[in-house]
């Protein structure tokens, strides 16, 4: 989904259980949208997942993201997250003015890309990302 930019940006009303019967989704790319709540269901088969100004403080409680290789959540209003399993590529949060620490990565050896650039309310970053052999990019600019 990529919505039109506009002068005037309205705020998408949707039904936050959308994504309840779309069991073989694998990717979700959602760009230029204002939406009213977060989502309370993500399927677990979910592999990439793209959602530019994400608009809850954390992923659905019952989405175990085992099978997301992408997650890439810029401008959100993330708080904090915690992923498991080894298949994360590429982590990405850049702009997301609430989250405040980085948790222990180590779960996660496969990750190559991991990128928190102006995370401005950042103040702490688990020393785990020192030993992650596979982290190729590293981006953390505009942080305290």
């Amino acid at each position: 989904l990529d919505f039109s930019i506009s002068d005037k940006e309205e705020t998408v009303e949707w039904n936050e259980n959308a994504f309840m019967k779309m069991e073989n989704l694998k990717i979700l790319i959602i760009r230029n949208g204002k939406f009213s709540k977060g989502p309370n269901y993500f399927p677990q088969g979910l592999r990439v997942l793209e959602w530019h100004r994400y608009p809850s403080n954390c992923l659905p409680s019952n989405f175990d993201p085992i099978n997301l290789v992408i997650c890439k959540l810029p401008d959100s209003s993330i708080t904090s997250f915690e992923f498991h399993g080894s298949s994360k590529a590429i982590l990405n949060f850049d702009r997301c003015e609430f989250l405040t620490k980085i948790p222990d990565v180590s779960d996660l050896p496969n990750l190559k890309e991991l990128s928190f650039n102006w995370c401005e309310s950042l103040v702490a970053v688990d020393d785990s990302i020192g030993f992650l052999n596979k982290l190729k990019k590293l981006s953390a600019y505009g942080c305290r």
